[in-house]
């Protein structure tokens, strides 16, 4: 029984899938990596929050590459700043955190006055700022 044809194109890079019935080819990614440039991405957004406490669930960025794939190997740290700041708002907590197998956890982040329409930037050396959506803090 022949399930398919698989070539290792390189370590964390892509793999190409030949159904030995059909003509179609699947590319499947493996291990981190191997969709080329790096960026920074919120995969897990703020929410509305109360003023003065915890925003939950934490805010993540991450490091990805082109195909989304998060890359576990890139080191450093993330910022998190106001990007658009309706309220003339106070970030508060801990803003910049080292990435841990390419995901960076704001855990402890609070705002300190109502308003709707909150932005954060996130920024890390070497690679393009990115926005999250916009949230709101309530009294």
């Amino acid at each position: 029984m022949r399930f398919g044809t698989w070539a290792l194109i390189g370590v964390g890079a892509l793999a190409t899938v030949g159904c030995p019935n059909s003509q179609l080819q699947h590319i499947v990614g493996i291990g981190s990596g191997g969709g080329g440039a790096q960026r920074l991405a919120f995969v897990a957004e703020p929410s509305t929050a109360h003023a003065g406490a915890f925003i939950t669930p934490a805010v993540q960025v991450a490091v990805e590459d082109t195909l989304g794939n998060v890359i576990t190997t890139f080191s450093g740290g993330v910022t998190l700043a106001l990007s658009t700041n309706p309220g003339f708002a106070t970030l508060s907590g801990t803003t910049t955190v080292v990435l841990v197998s390419g995901v960076a956890n704001f855990s402890d982040l609070t705002i300190n006055n109502a308003a709707n329409g909150y932005v954060l930037s996130a920024s890390s050396s070497g690679l393009s700022t990115v926005t999250s959506t916009s949230f709101n803090i309530i009294p």
